[in-house]
């Protein structure tokens, strides 16, 4: 994963940072949504819109129109009561530095409303509004933004309060998509410096996209297809994590059991999530084509799985995060470098594809470090010993190195290699944070600290002091 484009782990960072913050959600105090999707075949368009309504009043819904034909825009509108001068639409925008803040704008004083995802907000009303989005499907569960197309919803007074329009474009070879979530309560408690701070940072329309299937991110150049204004649907949901881990609002919640379904639906039978693009770099190294397996994004996504089982009873989530632990369990078996030491260890390969089961690839030690999380955590869960027992044979493969793994610098190699070398920078922290994470469930497990992991940690600590690298 280290030729993938760092934007991604400065969103993982900010993620990571808002962990500070508890989740206020109880499995005691949860409850199941009905889900429904209706597909209908429009002159012009097949139209498809999914509808989640929670027991609490709430309601998700999404619309998805993939035109056949050049028509007039699909309308729908959302009538708000009450006077507009209290209603409020907040936004993320930019001051000159680029730096974001939030605006906040009251519908009496526009028309439309700017093209960005936002909340608008009065007494016994509260909606989550997406960005309405118009793209291209390129296949390979890549699409490419058309922003020109995207129509911005309108704001119409009326009698009773205001309506907001919403258009989606219907043209032959386009898609056309718009989602929100919508509430009589506060969706997010505003205010708190801390909350502020952490849903600037959640990227919905920008860098990243929640689509009617999923959450996409920009496609890097390595990957194909792709262009400047490409995005690919990653396993890994970024903005889940923080739902999942930081919570602390109705809206993280909520969306973090639609995403959870949404991930739900992407898993392969298999029990693993398809990187579907080719990566340039992998075909050319290993010969890996579109459609495989990246065990970091695997292993975050099923993390994802594991926690919404835990906060939501779920049993969907649960078998999901067993499934891809039983398909990592083969994986290792087939796709591994034994590591000799007082106790035998293993390194598991980070990349695999169903067109060549037995190809062995390099182990990046944050991969590696991240499925012995996932393996710790799935067994202090669900109690099956197998999934500790891999962890322990993964984690001599770590420490049976030892300082194999540090440079002359104190930096961490980034990778083993199938011909025993080690090589490639590392991250600034993430590795940092894998470790630490490592070194938490094990002295968990143990009662103790591993003294390797310690001398790994330190390093790459002092590394990162030294190199003034920012991290939490």
């Amino acid at each position: 994963m280290v030729r993938k484009i760092s934007r991604m782990l400065l969103l993982m960072t900010a993620i990571a940072v808002s962990s500070f913050f508890p989740s206020n959600l109880s499995a005691n105090e949860w409850k199941k949504p009905t889900e429904t999707e209706n597909v209908d075949h429009l002159n012009g368009a097949i139209h498809q819109k999914q509808e989640f309504r929670f027991p609490d009043g709430v309601t998700y819904w999404a619309h998805k129109l993939t035109g056949q034909r050049n028509m007039m825009p699909y309308v729908f509108t959302i009538p708000i009561q009450g006077n507009s001068q209290n209603m409020m639409f907040r936004y993320r925008a930019y001051d000159e530095s680029k730096k974001p803040y939030w605006k906040v704008v009251t519908l009496d004083q526009v028309q439309t409303l700017p093209l960005a995802s936002g909340f608008v907000e009065t007494e016994g009303r509260y909606i989550w509004l997406g960005k309405p989005i118009t793209y291209v499907d390129k296949g390979r569960a890549t699409i490419e933004e058309k922003p020109a197309l995207a129509l911005p919803i309108e704001v119409k007074q009326t009698t009773s309060g205001v309506e907001l329009v919403v258009k989606l474009p219907m043209k032959a070879g386009f898609i056309s998509e718009m989602w929100a979530l919508d509430s009589r309560d506060p969706l997010v408690p505003w205010g708190e410096q801390s909350i502020d701070s952490v849903w600037l940072n959640l990227d919905v329309t920008e860098k990243a996209k929640w689509l009617y299937d999923g959450y996409y991110y920009q496609s890097p150049s390595t990957y194909e297809p792709t262009s400047e204004s490409s995005f690919w649907r990653i396993p890994e949901n970024y903005v889940l994590r923080s739902f999942l881990y930081t919570g602390g609002s109705k809206a993280a919640r909520d969306m973090g059991y639609v995403m959870l379904k949404a991930s739900l639906k992407q898993q392969e039978p298999e029990g693993y999530w398809k990187t579907q693009p080719r990566s340039l770099w992998l075909s050319d190294d290993y010969g890996i084509p579109e459609g495989f397996y990246d065990t970091r994004f695997n292993t975050g996504a099923a993390d994802l799985m594991l926690r919404g089982c835990d906060q939501y009873q779920e049993n969907d989530f649960c078998q999901s995060a067993k499934k891809y632990a039983a398909y990592f369990h083969n994986h290792a078996a087939m796709n591994r470098f034994v590591i000799a030491g007082v106790q035998q260890g293993w390194l598991v390969s980070d990349y695999a594809t169903a067109t060549n089961p037995m190809i062995q690839t390099h182990v990046s030690l944050n991969h590696q470090l991240a499925e012995i999380n996932f393996l710790y955590k799935s067994y202090l869960q669900f109690g099956d010993r197998v999934d500790k027992d891999l962890a322990d044979i993964m984690l001599y493969g770590v420490v049976n190195l030892g300082s194999q793994w540090i440079l002359g610098n104190g930096d961490l190699h980034y990778a083993y290699f199938p011909d025993g070398t080690f090589g490639r920078p590392d991250y600034p922290f993430l590795t940092y944070n894998d470790l630490v994470e490592t070194q938490r469930l094990y002295r968990q497990l143990h009662g103790m600290d591993e003294m390797t992991l310690a001398l790994l940690i330190d390093s790459k600590l002092m590394w990162m002091q030294l190199n003034n690298v920012q991290y939490r």
